[in-house]
């Protein structure tokens, strides 16, 4: 049925037609609860667990379908999510999601647009959940600099997740060279490919204190990297 529910094993629900059918499978075979990414979870609710304030800033670059955005608003009712996603399909995905899991829209900023190094537009591959910024070709989506936002944020944020595929590289060195490196205290970075992997294991660690690294984690098929400011 087009309106089946999908039950994540920590009670989050998503609509199934928004799941891909080998993504079901790797949840169901990998035995580790039945997680969209067991390890990048464990680390994203860690790291909100040390977050004292009751209001955690939360960046979600590359929203996806708002499972993350989801656990979050869920586990922390007073947190601020601001979610940047440019597929309209995705976008429409977060809104049923959040209805379907009982959190109002409002909780949310959902910025339709990538995330990017400058203002304007930006070539963007749709994929699924692979898709993300590409030097030509593909879509032409709306996007907004990083950094510029990050500097009217009236507060740092506390935790930033980042899904590096190609082009998102760039970001992290954006924030970096626009002095904006501060304004992010954690970062959870998700990388594909082993080129990608050390550059932003090599560019976050001299900018912020690296806590776990690792290029080919268990049931999931990104490397991953958490880092942090003292």
């Amino acid at each position: 049925m087009q309106d089946d529910i999908y039950r994540f094993g920590n009670g989050v629900r998503v609509f199934r037609r928004h799941v891909l059918d080998h993504q079901v499978n790797r949840y169901v075979k990998a035995q580790a609860g039945n997680l969209h990414e067991p390890v990048e979870e464990h680390w994203f609710r860690t790291l909100l667990g040390g977050i004292a304030a009751p209001d955690p800033l939360v960046y979600d670059i590359g929203g996806g379908i708002g499972y993350y955005t989801l656990l979050l608003l869920r586990d922390r009712p007073g947190a601020e999510a601001v979610v940047f996603e440019p597929l309209p399909e995705h976008a429409a995905a977060i809104r049923e999601n959040l209805a379907l899991n009982g959190i109002a829209p409002d909780r949310l900023r959902l910025i339709e647009a990538a995330a990017h190094v400058d203002e304007g537009e930006v070539c963007f591959e749709a994929a699924d959940f692979s898709s993300h910024v590409a030097a030509e070709g593909g879509l032409r989506v709306a996007a907004h600099d990083i950094a510029a936002m990050l500097a009217a944020e009236a507060r740092p944020v506390d935790l930033a997740k980042l899904d590096v595929q190609g082009a998102e590289l760039a970001l992290l060195r954006r924030i970096v060279e626009a002095g904006q490196a501060e304004r992010v205290r954690r970062w959870i970075v998700g990388t594909h490919g082993d080129d990608l992997f050390a550059e932003c294991r090599a560019l976050l660690g001299r900018h912020w204190r690296v806590v776990h690294s690792d290029p080919e984690p268990a049931h999931q098929p990104d490397g991953l990297i958490v880092a942090l400011r003292d």
